[in-house]
């Protein structure tokens, strides 16, 4: 595969690259055309689940299942797990207690970094080498799903650019997304859009129990601060990547701990898709971040529940996430995606200072405008604190 890397040496003032006072490197990761990344689907192992931890109501790490919770689908869905059902998503929408955004900006990794020190104690031996004195970590890359998400689909974005944090610790990577705090604050201006972004939270709370044996209870307080999350190992193209992802549920029925997360469905709403022109959109957009959001953590099934404006769900939908892909292969292709993806970790690799310190930090920035990810030295503006804070630095420097 031909190499995306070019030395940029002119830039137009627009163009971010080119902002004054920041110093850039001369190196530009390029998707001008995508098609140089259509070639074979890279190496990519399926994910195994290596652990997991719940965050309670209050966003505190717990190591336990206890926010775990189980699919319960309605008595009379098909055979195909689809049926007719009446949820109305805006009820309780007013009484809901939200996810504190800024908050969990600020913390950044540390849940999952939290997860990694628990396990290095343990000695997991598929995270951590229990042969060398400080055990430092069997992975090369540390991120959230929703960064590879965000990756996965970029050969296809045109109009969000998107940043990205990093740091080198030890053998490892550490990407953060960072994002843009001003957009957020628009977000929530607009009562209607801030309303529907609850309306999936809602929508699990009509489908998912806290046990096996329990019943789904729409009418308690929503709370949108908890999550569980699972912590999976893969290889993209060689390169091993340890990462965390909150899943909506499991199917009744099984038990932890969990292998992988095959019997792990996603939970979905989408307006009712009534013509041509919509579908085709549904395939050429979402479909595709569906597919990725599931594929990357080898989730198989997503239950969508199909909407109309004032947030009523009717209908059920369980649909094959391979399915997506190959439904959508006019619109964009899987191979594309994961090759950039792989392409942009090994760009990371050879920008970042083998002997950079856990205090360096660099950013990736993706322009949607002029097609390019360039990167630089982060001089502190970007976040108020180290991605990696200096409880976890000095006890992966420390023997357990």
């Amino acid at each position: 595969m031909k190499r995306q890397y070019q030395d940029v040496r002119t830039g137009s003032t627009r163009d971010p690259r080119y902002r004054k006072g920041h110093e850039r490197s001369g190196k530009v990761l390029s998707l001008h055309d995508i098609e140089e990344f259509n070639g074979n689907f890279p190496e990519f192992t399926r994910p195994k689940n290596v652990g997991s931890f719940s965050l309670d109501v209050c966003r505190n790490y717990q190591n336990d299942y206890s926010e775990l919770r189980y699919l319960c689908m309605p008595p009379e869905t098909s055979n195909s797990g689809s049926c007719k059902v009446r949820f109305d998503l805006r009820k309780g929408v007013s009484t809901v207690i939200e996810k504190d955004e800024e908050s969990i900006r600020q913390k950044m990794l540390d849940d999952l970094l939290m997860f990694i020190l628990q396990e290095r104690k343990a000695e997991h031996p598929s995270i951590v080498n229990c042969n060398y004195p400080l055990k430092p970590l069997l992975v090369e890359f540390v991120c959230y799903r929703g960064l590879l998400t965000m990756l996965i689909a970029t050969p296809y974005e045109s109009q969000e650019n998107w940043t990205i944090l990093a740091t080198r610790f030890q053998n490892c990577i550490y990407l953060w997304h960072l994002k843009d705090r001003q957009k957020r604050n628009g977000f929530n201006s607009n009562p209607k859009q801030q309303e529907m972004s609850i309306w999936g939270f809602k929508f699990e709370q009509y489908l998912c129990a806290s046990s096996s044996e329990a019943s789904p209870n729409p009418e308690e307080q929503l709370n949108t601060n908890a999550e569980f999350c699972c912590v999976l190992k893969t290889r993209i193209g060689g390169h091993p990547l340890l990462y965390g992802a909150e899943v909506d549920a499991v199917t009744k029925g099984s038990q932890p701990p969990f292998a992988d997360l095959q019997n792990f469905v996603e939970l979905k709403t989408n307006r009712h898709i009534s013509n041509e022109r919509q579908h085709a959109s549904f395939k050429r957009f979402k479909s595709m971040k569906w597919w990725a959001q599931s594929f990357i953590v080898g989730i198989p099934k997503i239950v969508v529940g199909y909407r109309d404006d004032d947030g009523i769900v009717s209908q059920l939908e369980t649909m094959d996430v391979d399915h997506l892909r190959k439904q959508s292969n006019d619109w964009w292709k899987s191979n594309i995606c994961m090759n950039f993806c792989l392409q942009f970790l090994k760009f990371v690799k050879e920008c970042i200072p083998k002997e950079s310190n856990p205090n360096a930090h660099f950013i990736f920035e993706f322009d949607a405008m002029s097609r390019v990810i360039s990167f630089r030295n982060e001089a502190g503006e970007a976040s108020s604190r180290n991605l990696l804070p200096s409880w976890y630095v000095q006890s992966m420097e420390s023997h357990v």
